[in-house]
């Protein structure tokens, strides 16, 4: 299984107000085969001084792409200072990929924050099991 992430996303302007208020988060099944379970799970992040930071679990769905080349979007609220949003997908041992994935940060106008744009490329790997 492949986990990928964004990493940690700050959500405050300057004067401490957020910049977006959700993501729209796109997955892609890019094979032909049922994708199960597709788990995504969005969590608060903060600092914790010397011992780092806390990630606090906020958002969580789990579901399956049956379709192939089938797409799944989500609406996830980022009302809150910092964020990170991890996708797992069940890619085999030593497949690439069986998803493709891309993340928009939404204002409260529902425009795009180019800042918290986040196309495939920009997902890091953190772990296969």
């Amino acid at each position: 299984m492949a986990i990928y992430t964004i990493g940690a996303v700050s959500n405050l302007d300057p004067t401490l107000a957020l910049i977006s208020t959700f993501v729209q988060l796109r997955i892609t099944n890019t094979t032909a085969a049922r994708l199960e379970p597709i788990v995504v799970n969005a969590y608060s992040i903060t600092d914790a001084g010397p011992e780092g930071l806390v990630e606090t679990l906020y958002f969580t769905t789990t579901f399956a792409i049956a379709a192939a080349r089938g797409v799944v979007t989500l609406v996830i609220p980022t009302t809150v200072a910092n964020y990170t949003i991890t996708v797992s997908s069940p890619a085999a041992a030593g497949f690439v990929s069986d998803i493709s994935l891309y993340a928009a940060g939404r204002d409260v106008n529902g425009f795009t924050v180019p800042e918290q744009t986040f196309p495939f490329g920009d997902w890091k790997e953190i772990t296969t099991v």
